[in-house]
């Protein structure tokens, strides 16, 4: 039995997770036949469904692997955006209600379950069909020569239309349509690119034995490879959920021991020094007793997820979960962290308003970065930092490139290296603002000519560093969705598309380009 969502359903459930409305197979039918798909319920999926259905399509939302809204409904609560970015169409209207929210102008500060309530209210409004499942992980699709036909969704249901955009944070349905993509970093020659590679970015701490008494090395550190500096490596910067905290006694749920718990995961923070004015718990939500914790990472653990099957990717997430939780208990009770530290973090729980349906837990895992696609055109570090400007540039961006570290290493005389954290070499959020072309999101045609990929779009792992934030990923999808509706009004191949036309209509949305 296919599951769908109603408008009706959506406006009951807006602050919760999905509602399900059971239906016939004749029902289910009745909805098989659309003219754009979106798959990923990622922010940039919900504007991608929305802006293809504000242009007149009959649109499906499959939510594949990611909950709505993504991270920006999951705990990313501040926003990598600010006032002074110029920021228009649907991303821009986002952030004007987020504040219309809190009685401000605009608001880049906000709760989850505030974010997720809007990306239902588009939904409902755009009278989007929302499938609350997956595609089959084996076979999820049908090709016709380079186009793809249907899709088919885990309870058997077949869905087609002329175009499809993948949105998710995975990249599963470009890669299951034989879509070139690149996992991990690329060497300073593949693009030429100065901070390409192993080994450019890193940071010494001279005070941490990574060596147990018995000469292991201590859990999450990693022997020093023989990988030259610049070189290509699978590495993928570390992942982590963005938990929203509170210190209200009313709403604070005390941090709990997981399963599996282990303390010796810990070793590092023991032997690095403890801030003598207590835990840093994250970033303040306006005035709001609540905090966006960005922190807490099992660096290194994450490298098998990008192209991993679901259960694998199971196994990584449910580690990060037992890792982050397990910190956060240890820094609270365990008799070798300083009583006043533990004092400070059991100020500190995880907010009992937020992710009801989850064990107050977000739904999401942050994956910072996946596959990218090479597609038709590939942004590169030079194009970036020159703050390059395109014909089909269809939105307007600037951040740092921001790399989490990669990895543990332990050096020859012992000491720990944080390798893989920020390079120096960057655009900012200031003037050096760079387009991303439409042609970055579009597969090679030969490869697959009715498929737009806005999220694992086609940049070098330099350039992704700064695109990968949620505010660039809902202005792609916005394109995203507006390129699909021209391609299907047209009939013509995604690559085929009157760009300047997608411009156009993007502008006359409000877009700031």
């Amino acid at each position: 039995m296919t599951r769908l969502i109603s408008r009706r359903h959506f406006l009951a459930a807006a602050g919760s997770t999905v509602v399900f409305m059971g239906a016939g197979h004749a029902m289910a039918a009745a909805n098989l036949a659309f003219q754009v798909i979106v798959y990923g319920g990622t922010s940039a999926g919900v504007f991608a469904a929305y802006a293809a259905a504000r242009e007149g399509m009959k649109v499906a939302l499959i939510v594949g692997p990611n909950p709505l809204g993504g991270m920006t409904a999951n705990g990313l609560s501040r926003a990598d955006a600010n006032e002074k970015q110029p920021i228009g169409g649907l991303t821009g209207a986002f952030f004007k209600a987020m504040g219309a929210h809190y009685g401000l102008p605009a608001a880049f500060r906000f709760e989850p379950h505030v974010a997720e309530a809007h990306f239902r209210g588009l939904l409902a409004d755009a009278g989007i069909t929302v499938y609350a499942q997956d595609l089959l992980e084996r076979r999820p699709l049908f090709m016709d020569g380079n186009r793809i036909k249907l899709v088919k969704l885990e309870d058997g249901a077949q869905l087609t239309a002329p175009v499809y955009i993948d949105c998710s944070y995975e990249g599963d349905l470009m890669a299951a349509a034989g879509v070139s993509y690149e996992v991990g970093r690329d060497g300073q020659g593949e693009y030429g690119e100065p901070t390409a590679g192993f080994g450019v970015a890193h940071k010494l701490v001279a005070k941490v034995n990574v060596h147990t008494a018995a000469g292991k090395l201590i859990p999450l550190v990693k022997p020093y490879p023989g990988t030259a500096v610049g070189a290509a490596d699978r590495a993928v910067m570390s992942y982590n959920f963005r938990l929203c905290l509170t210190n209200d006694p009313a709403d604070r749920r005390p941090f709990e021991r997981p399963p599996s718990y282990n303390s010796n995961w810990y070793l590092i923070d023991l032997q690095r020094s403890f801030p003598s004015d207590g835990l840093h718990a994250g970033g303040e939500l306006l005035d709001l007793p609540k905090v966006d914790r960005n922190n807490d990472e099992p660096v290194g653990e994450n490298w098998g997820y990008p192209n991993g099957d679901r259960a694998r990717r199971k196994s990584i997430t449910d580690f990060h979960r037992t890792y982050q939780a397990g910190r956060l208990y240890f820094f609270a009770t365990d008799p070798r962290v300083p009583q006043f530290y533990r004092d400070s973090t059991n100020e500190w729980g995880l907010a009992r308003s937020e992710f009801t349906d989850n064990d107050n837990w977000p739904r999401q895992l942050y994956i910072r970065e996946g596959r990218r696609m090479k597609g038709v055109y590939k942004l590169r570090q030079m194009d970036t930092n020159a703050g390059a400007r395109f014909d089909d540039g269809v939105l307007l961006w600037g951040y740092d490139y921001d790399s989490h570290p990669v990895q543990y290493l332990a050096t020859a005389d012992g000491q720990l290296d944080i390798e893989g954290s920020n390079a120096a070499d960057t655009p900012g959020m200031g003037a050096k603002r760079y387009h991303l072309p439409l042609r970055a999101m579009l597969p090679l045609e030969r490869q697959c000519r009715n498929l737009i990929v806005p999220v694992c779009a086609s940049v070098t792992r330099v350039v992704n560093c700064s695109y990968r934030m949620e505010p660039a990923y809902m202005m792609a999808g916005e394109a995203a969705g507006i390129c699909a509706a021209h391609a299907v009004l047209d009939n013509v191949a995604v690559q085929g598309v009157d760009r300047a036309g997608v411009v156009q209509t993007l502008k006359a949305r409000g877009a700031i380009l």
